[in-house]
């Protein structure tokens, strides 16, 4: 069950803290406090899921966990400094751990990130029922030259309770967007009238008491409201409970008027027989739980056609073994005759009735092998159909091809009742989605395409009314606007990037240039500036060729710079320093990026439904007009068969 737990805290050096020690302890990563030259580590088995958010306008280094907490030691010189500010949250355990991470990335980066501080935050999952985050925020107002004043607004009270209420909002939205039921409130039980009685102090002796077994009366007086309060809260849940059920009931009720608002006297005949079909209300729930049985239903059935074909199988299978069996045993028996019908007092005859006896025997050596071969064959079959001779077996199979024609003759009974109903169903469907369909058209009467659209665009449409626009249809051109808006910024953005690693491989290979422009320029400058050097190319060929091929090369090499955008090293160091700084707005250019993606997907569905409704709207306009232009040449070719007769 989702609980609500918010709970904030200053970390204080007044009270012998240390924002390097907490920081590590959190994150479960060795840092170094370099106020005191300690080495912080903390061992955790669970390694914590760690992430720091910070303001567009932060310098690079504020992502260096170690860094940041020690350049907050720095920014502060009192001995009671407030260093940093916790937020301890509990997290939905109906949430997946990406799904966690989601919600408290969203939810930090609009209520601390967006309003100037840096957010250091840690899931810890060591207690798989207890998923929590950290949530480490600065105290002061960050530029790009570091940490600058403290910002007192974030000390009001009131701004904790904002903070406390948008934590519930933003844990809600996640849920209902999973599907998942459950729900937090940052009210306290008084707030929400539950109306529990405190429990009173136990005191050290009896504290001491109740600890060994030893009833006491404060003790008695504790669990008398311990089991008031219980009742408190199941009171509490079951009026939730009640007023859920209640505006589920409101709400299906609001759709049933909808549907017969929106629909066509066609379409309502067709929600009727679904509600027979149900014995409830034709709703999309209902439907698709009937969907659901069917489903099962259907499966069992198949289920039956392969019991009967696998019961068909076997025992055709030992049918073939005995018969086997018996042909086996008629050889036994014409070989044994064969061997009784010897006239062994013909003594002429010894030789050929010693032969027919051995192929006999033979015969009946192979015949018995057959046999048992065949006999152990039956045992599988013997266990599966449950007999242990021919007589049984016999029985077993009469009764199964005495019941198998029906047997089939129900399944395939069944599944044209189980056709006819998905039938039903799937009519009901399409008419609950027509009207859903004209109803969110309706909001929308300037733009006939919508009547048009697909029933999964019509669900886009109202949860992005629901998002932005506060229940209220949010036009369309708005939408759009906003998508192209979005779609080029992001390609701005990543314009942005590409450039960055364009010239990053620009100037690395500058640098080869470069530095093979410098090599080269050593040798020829060996040469110009050592008058030995000079006078020895006259009388070397070797020295000669080392300054010609030094030459060249220089030159190439500094032809190839010059294509790179470089004139030499102060140029390249200038450059490399303006490169860095553009580097540096890479992680912000990406976190645009993401801001600007993050709903994008939802908005861009909606259009791309919007053309295809329109599209499919002009598709139907000309079949109308093939159809109105055709019925026309009919009607010509019978006024023209009427004149001539």
């Amino acid at each position: 069950m989702a609980i609500y737990h918010f709970s904030a805290q200053v970390i204080s050096r007044g009270k012998g803290q240390s924002a390097v020690a907490s920081a590590s302890y959190r994150s479960g990563e060795r840092l170094t406090d370099e106020r005191t030259g300690e080495m912080k580590y903390y061992v955790r088995e669970v390694q914590p899921d760690t992430m720091i958010l910070a303001p567009a306008n932060s310098p690079e280094w504020v992502q260096d966990r170690n860094r940041l907490w020690n350049e907050v030691e720095k920014s502060e010189t009192r001995v009671n400094s407030r260093l940093a500010r916790e937020i301890n949250i509990a997290l939905p355990r109906e949430l997946s751990n990406d799904q966690q991470k989601e919600l408290i990335r969203d939810y930090v980066q609009k209520e601390f990130v967006d309003k100037g501080m840096i957010a250091d935050v840690a899931i810890h999952r060591d207690d798989k029922e207890n998923p929590h985050a950290h949530v480490m925020l600065t105290t002061r107002e960050i530029t790009a030259d570091g940490f600058g004043p403290k910002n007192r607004d974030w000390n009001k009270k009131e701004l904790l309770e904002q903070w406390r209420e948008e934590w519930a909002n933003h844990a809600n939205k996640a849920l209902e967007k999973e599907g998942i039921q459950e729900r937090i409130s940052h009210l306290s039980h008084e707030a929400r009238g539950l109306e529990q009685l405190p429990t009173v102090h136990l005191g050290h002796v009896a504290h001491e008491m109740e600890k060994r077994g030893v009833r006491t009366e404060k003790g008695d007086i504790n669990r008398d409201r311990q089991e008031y309060n219980a009742l408190v809260v199941d009171l509490q849940k079951y009026r939730e409970e009640k007023q859920a059920l209640e505006q589920e009931k409101a709400r299906q009720q609001e759709q049933k008027q909808n549907a017969e608002k929106f629909s066509t006297a066609a379409e309502r005949v067709d929600l009727q027989n679904a509600s027979k079909v149900l014995k409830a209300e034709s709703s999309l729930p209902n439907i698709k739980n009937r969907y659901d049985q069917l489903d099962k239903w259907d499966e069992r059935l198949n289920k039956n056609d392969s019991y009967i074909r696998w019961k068909d199988e076997t025992l055709r299978g030992a049918s073939d073994h005995f018969r086997w069996i018996h042909s086996f045993e008629k050889q036994v028996q014409e070989a044994e005759r064969r061997i009784e019908n010897i006239n062994w007092l013909n003594p002429l005859k010894l030789k050929e009735n010693r032969i027919t006896k051995d192929r006999a025997e033979q015969e009946i050596s192979k015949a018995k092998t057959e046999i048992k071969f065949h006999d152990e064959k039956l045992n599988y079959h013997r266990e599966k159909l449950g007999f242990s001779n021919e007589k049984e077996f016999n029985q077993v199979k009469t009764q199964h091809e005495s019941e198998r024609s029906g047997l089939l003759e129900k399944n395939r009974n069944t599944r044209q009742y189980i056709r006819s109903e998905r039938d039903v169903l799937q009519k009901a469907e399409i008419a609950h989605k027509n009207a859903f369909v004209r109803q969110v058209a309706s909001l929308y009467p300037e733009r006939s395409e919508m009547r048009h659209m697909s029933f999964k665009t019509a669900l886009n449409i109202v949860d992005v009314n629901s998002k932005y626009g506060k229940g209220k249809a949010v036009p369309i051109e708005s939408i759009e606007k906003t998508v192209n808006n979005r779609k080029s910024e992001i390609q701005r953005l990543q314009g942005e990037i590409s450039r960055v690693d364009q010239t990053k491989g620009r100037l690395q290979r500058a640098e080869r240039y470069l530095k093979d422009f410098e090599k080269h320029q050593a040798i020829v400058e060996k040469y110009e500036n050592n008058p030995f050097l000079k006078g020895k190319m006259l009388v070397s060929k070797s020295a000669k060729r080392e300054y010609d091929s030094a030459v060249t090369a220089r030159d190439s090499y500094k032809n190839y710079m010059q294509k790179e955008g470089i004139t030499g090293r102060a140029d390249f160091e200038k450059q490399i320093e303006s490169f860095g700084k553009m580097e540096a707005k890479v992680p912000e250019y990406q976190g645009q990026i993401q801001s600007q993606e993050k709903g994008l997907g939802l908005l861009d569905a909606v259009m791309k439904g919007i053309e295809q409704a329109s599209r499919e709207m002009t598709r139907q306009q000309q079949r109308q007009q093939q159809k109105v232009q055709g019925k026309g040449k009919s009607k010509q070719k019978y006024q023209g068969m009427d004149r001539e007769m």
